[in-house]
């Protein structure tokens, strides 16, 4: 460890001002060691220093007002992520700005596509300049009629889902917790959102272009609410199956005939 004072040799005998020269040049030879952070007598900008402690290789700010640590010097590239890449154990920061068409984090070909912070807690995904959908508490929400697709086995052709052009009242449909018990059932709303297993029903049939018979199954096997406001009709006769509830509410009708 070596460290001094000052930088000033003072006039002397030739035998101190070598002492002083020798520990002027120790002290810059190994960076002004010392176990603990200099003082700041002891400090001008722009000078090196080792905390020989925690081994941290420090410069003097533009302000001679504090150290900046510059690394490790026990650790290849002094601890720090070389520009190949490597592990990092702390968080990466990156810039929080909420520009979609400059994405904070991008790519050196293709700097318009990345991922950008919206807003508090949202996290924006953006494609050519533009969010294309963003992430948050309440889920991932696509912008624009932009499609949820699902391709095939070797993802030449998809099957995909989209808002209407137009969406008047936000809402979200609720799916059943289980799948239908019945084969050829259909899902059906209860007005409010919440989807359940239905029997279809075959609707008219006939022979070439006749639309004549309507065909109902004939046992009720999972409980069922007449729609509000609505009233239902089946051709009997009908079975309700142990523990199955068909619930009627006030001013409306279920009728069997």
């Amino acid at each position: 460890m070596a460290d001094v004072t000052n930088y000033t040799i003072e006039n002397a005998s030739g035998a101190n001002v070598r002492t002083d020269l020798n520990a002027v040049f120790g002290a810059i030879q190994s960076s002004n060691s010392k176990s603990s952070d200099l003082a700041s007598s002891q400090c001008v900008a722009g000078m090196p220093f080792l905390n020989t402690t925690s081994n941290i290789l420090k410069i003097r700010n533009s302000s001679n007002g504090a150290f900046t640590e510059i690394g490790n010097i026990d650790q290849a590239n002094l601890g720090l992520l070389s520009k190949a890449g490597g592990i990092m154990t702390g968080q990466l920061l990156i810039d929080d700005s909420s520009n979609a068409s400059v994405p904070a984090l991008s790519f050196d070909t293709d700097t318009d596509l990345g991922l950008f912070r919206r807003s508090a807690n949202v996290m924006g995904f953006s494609s050519s300049g533009t969010e294309q959908m963003f992430f948050d508490a309440n889920g991932l929400t696509l912008q624009a009629q932009n499609d949820l697709r699902f391709a095939d086995s070797d993802s030449s052709h998809y099957v995909g889902f989209q808002a209407p052009a137009t969406v008047s009242s936000s809402l979200t449909w609720t799916l059943p917790a289980a799948d239908a018990a019945v084969s050829g059932y259909a899902l059906v709303s209860d007005a409010s959102g919440t989807l359940s297993w239905a029997a279809a029903g075959a609707g008219a049939q006939g022979a070439g272009s006749d639309n004549i018979f309507w065909e109902n199954d004939q046992t009720v096997t999972q409980s069922y609410t007449i729609t509000n406001g609505q009233n239902a009709g089946s051709f009997g006769p009908i079975t309700i199956q142990s523990g199955v509830t068909v619930t009627v509410g006030a001013g409306e009708t279920w009728t069997v005939v």
